[in-house]
């Protein structure tokens, strides 16, 4: 394999890894610095914030033992992270690594917002946390057209 795409292979595997450890610090410094009660559903939402950060770490992973398993599990990953949204009771956000995006808060009225975020997670379901907002992960879009073309790359042996 080419030096230059094996060099953009290595650098979109560490993303993933140092955004997916730092998933897992966060979380664990969000459940245990003593300000949440550990319930057994903040228990459970934890451990799946945990499995999509380990997740992280194994798209990254793969990404030097098999480089093509690697870019299509990295593929999904990244989809997973485009869409954030929040409307009533059902809400979703996940980025393992950096997030700059941009969306509509629609409380009240529609307010254009921009927000940058380090490795995070949100997930509501069932509970109304009386947000309305949806949000574009460019980082994560961009990471999505980058691995498209590195599997091109890597399929016809550039």
């Amino acid at each position: 394999m080419e030096k230059q795409l094996r060099k953009q292979i290595t650098i979109l595997a560490l993303y993933q890894i140092v955004g997916g450890i730092l998933g897992i610090v966060l979380t664990l410094w969000v459940m245990f610095r003593g300000e949440m009660v550990l319930t057994q559903e903040v228990l459970r939402i934890s451990l799946f914030a945990g499995a999509l950060f380990v997740f992280s770490i194994v798209c990254g992973g793969m990404l030097f033992r098999n480089t093509p398993r690697g870019l299509v599990l990295s593929l999904l990953n990244q989809v997973l992270q485009v869409i954030y949204f929040a409307f009533g009771a059902y809400g979703f956000q996940y980025v393992a690594g950096l997030r700059i995006g941009f969306g509509f808060d629609m409380t009240g009225s529609w307010t254009f917002k921009f927000r940058v975020a380090l490795s995070s997670f949100q997930f509501d379901l069932g509970t109304d946390t009386g947000q309305r907002f949806i949000g574009i992960n460019l980082v994560a879009l961009f990471l999505i057209f980058w691995a498209e073309r590195l599997l091109e790359q890597v399929k016809t042996g550039k």
